[in-house]
């Protein structure tokens, strides 16, 4: 599918990716509940990181 509105929210097509995936492949959708706090937080610092500088951010690997 063509990306025809740009990346306003790279957080969100994140989140509608792994929903879509869910529904479609029966996919894990949500991981623990630490793991998905901690997560979202760094994802969408990042979004709005790369939304504010025009690039896109490397995703380190979370250690909690």
């Amino acid at each position: 599918m063509p990306d025809t509105q740009g990346n306003k929210n790279p957080f969100r097509q994140w989140l509608g990716t792994r929903f879509l995936r869910h529904v479609g492949e029966d996919a894990p959708y949500l991981p623990t509940l630490v793991g998905r706090r901690g997560k979202a937080v760094q994802l969408a610092d990042l979004a709005y990181r790369s939304t504010a500088e025009q690039r896109w951010m490397n995703v380190p690997e979370l250690k909690l």
